[in-house]
């Protein structure tokens, strides 16, 4: 009897949805306000757009790590949040650096201002979006599907109709999962709309190592670098030659001692 009863309880949370849709839709979600300010709705796709700019700075060696800084503090306060940054200083002798970032679309401008003032150059800057409309609608109506069917079942434990004690673990349990799939259906949706609602830049720096009237001076200095590195190397080369050549020494030696005693004796028996 138990059994059976599990199994009808079961059905019953299969067909309530199915059976729900029949009377008037049940709609938990507001428009969604995008980032011009309008409704973000399935009718407006324009608006969940994730858009993404990289900037790609060339900036003094010396002043690159503190120019980042500087981006990153003006950056704070224009209100955007700060994804990851790195600071690389062992590449021939230049600093790289990187930076990530989600600014707000209405404050993005000035900040690109920012990016583009001296001692900053922007030698490359590219522009893409993403259409997010089908996904955040997906996730919308699985979540709106997902509170039902947990309304329903918390009206069903509530119910004060006899119930067996393995009824009620059965509803708790599928309480409990239905609780848990909504809290990650949210997490993805507030995701997806944290992409559409803010603009993602990522800032590569690339350090000059040194400028003389504008000019990149880096090759030479690479290239006396190098010199200075192949006169390393053959010292190396001829330390290692004469540490082995060493233990020979006394055997070659003794080899020429033979051999100019040898040739003494061929040249006096000649005669």
């Amino acid at each position: 009897m138990t059994t059976m009863m599990g199994r009808l309880v079961l059905a019953a949370l299969v067909l309530m949805p199915l059976l729900g849709g029949c009377g008037a839709p049940v709609n938990n979600f507001s428009p969604t306000v995008g980032p011009a300010g309008g409704a973000n709705g399935p009718s407006d796709p324009s608006q969940r757009l994730a858009i993404t700019y990289r900037f790609t700075l060339r900036v003094p060696n010396a002043e690159a790590d503190a120019l980042q800084q500087k981006h990153l503090a003006e950056c704070k306060k224009l209100g955007c949040e700060v994804l990851n940054t790195s600071v690389d200083r062992a590449n021939e002798g230049r600093i790289t650096g990187r930076a990530t970032i989600r600014i707000k679309p209405g404050s993005f401008d000035a900040f690109a201002t920012i990016l583009a003032a001296p001692p900053a150059e922007i030698t490359a800057r590219s522009r893409s979006a993403e259409d997010l409309n089908a996904p955040i609608r997906d996730v919308e109506r699985r979540l709106e599907m997902k509170t039902v069917l947990r309304d329903r079942l918390t009206a069903m434990l509530r119910d004060q109709t006899a119930k067996t004690a393995a009824d009620l673990i059965t509803i708790e349990k599928e309480l409990a999962q239905i609780q848990s799939d909504i809290e990650a259906a949210t997490a993805q949706r507030d995701g997806l709309l944290t992409r559409t609602d803010t603009v993602r830049v990522e800032i590569s720096y690339q350090g000059v190592a040194s400028l003389w009237g504008g000019v990149d001076l880096s090759p030479i200095y690479q290239a006396v670098r190098a010199i200075n590195q192949t006169v390393v190397y053959s010292i190396s080369w001829l330390i290692s030659t004469l540490a082995a050549l060493v233990p020979w020494l006394p055997v070659i030696a003794l080899i020429w001692w033979l051999s100019r005693r040898g040739i003494r004796s061929f040249r006096s028996r000649k005669p």
